[in-house]
């Protein structure tokens, strides 16, 4: 019986440690793809997109006419996307296609942030970057 009840409470206890995890992933993935949302729409703006694939460019060190081939290849990503997966490649020294694959898909950007070990943080301070960029 000792037992049985130190097992449900060590259950219990490691269940309410997950809890507030899931709530704060769930909350940290919602704020990305609603910042990702605002800044696509920002960067369809007339000259905004000429100007966030040159921050792009910048921020990640892929030269300006790949990241146009991206954005080519993958409008729908938008230029958050593209900048989310030009970081996410620099991070792992994988190829941005492989993300941006992945996100046309359907997958979203914080689980493959997350199985890449990349931070939302990381994330976040190259998409501020873009948007001051964006605001002139």
């Amino acid at each position: 019986m000792k037992a049985l009840l130190a097992i449900a409470t060590l259950w219990l206890v490691g269940a309410l440690m997950v809890i507030p995890s899931v709530a704060a992933d769930k909350e940290d993935l919602d704020h990305l793809e609603k910042r990702v949302n605002q800044l696509n729409a920002a960067a369809q703006k007339p000259g905004m997109m000429d100007i966030a694939l040159q921050r792009i460019s910048t921020e990640t060190g892929v030269p300006v006419e790949r990241v146009r081939e991206q954005h080519k290849k993958h409008p729908e990503i938008g230029a958050a996307g593209l900048m989310i997966a030009n970081v996410l490649a620099n991070e792992t020294q994988k190829r941005p296609e492989q993300f941006l694959n992945q996100k046309a898909s359907g997958k979203k950007w914080l689980p493959i942030a997350k199985e890449n070990k990349v931070t939302v943080d990381k994330l976040n301070e190259r998409l501020d970057r873009l948007a001051r960029a964006m605001k002139g």
